[in-house]
């Protein structure tokens, strides 16, 4: 059982953040998305540069200072989306923003995560075997 996470829908800045805190592994650069989200200060999100992915926000930086943010791309979290005993697999997603203000994520690993999170499986199975195995308590029925 996962948390349903929807990959390129807007979030209000509130059930965004609330997304990051509880369906993603903590990680630097989580805590750099959450500082951004949190500190937007009006509801202009500017884009620039031909690419399509530049973007940069107004948020408030210190105690009263109010400046031009760009918003970093891609971004790698760990979502929650496999067995909590195995470390969850990073992934690359692009963060957009938008009037509102609300903010999304974009899958952009093409799957990846999925080959890695089955590897790290067997990992973690043949290393319990192999555990089980050694303490004796492995009856193999044939």
């Amino acid at each position: 059982m996962l948390p349903e996470i929807d990959y390129g829908r807007y979030y209000d800045i509130e059930s965004f953040n609330i997304l990051l805190q509880s369906c993603f592994v903590p990680t630097d650069m989580n805590a750099a998305l959450l500082s951004i989200v949190g500190n937007v200060k009006d509801e202009k999100v500017v884009n620039y540069g031909d690419d399509g992915t530049s973007q940069q926000v107004t948020a408030k930086v210190g105690i009263a200072t109010v400046e031009a943010v760009k918003l970093p791309n891609p971004v790698y979290l760990k979502p929650f989306r496999t067995f909590v005993e195995i470390e969850q697999p990073e992934s690359a997603f692009v963060f957009r923003m938008k009037d509102g203000p609300s903010a999304a994520i974009f899958e952009a690993d093409g799957g990846e995560w999925k080959l890695r999170a089955i590897a790290a499986i067997k990992d973690y199975l043949e290393a319990a075997l192999e555990a089980e195995m050694d303490a004796g308590n492995v009856v193999i029925i044939g």
